[in-house]
């Protein structure tokens, strides 16, 4: 193998293991500044508070675990 191939190869595997940025963070910079976006509408009463901080709390237990990451990895392989 050459030095160019194996150059490539180590470059390939390094873009695999790079961090997957959320849907959140690319949206909003951070899932913080979307709860906070969250939160001003639930005061503003665009939000329904009852229903969407159970949303919203099972939204941040999925960037937790980052279930958004599995997710968009089945959905590529489909």
């Amino acid at each position: 193998m050459s030095v160019r191939a194996m150059l490539a190869r180590v470059q390939r595997l390094e873009q695999v293991r790079a961090p997957v940025r959320s849907p959140f963070a690319v949206a909003f910079g951070s899932f913080e500044a979307f709860a906070a976006e969250c939160e001003a509408g639930m005061e503003a009463g665009k939000l329904d508070r009852a229903d969407f901080s159970v949303v919203l709390c099972s939204l941040a237990r999925w960037e937790r675990q980052l279930i958004h990451f599995s997710s968009s990895v089945a959905f590529e392989q489909i």
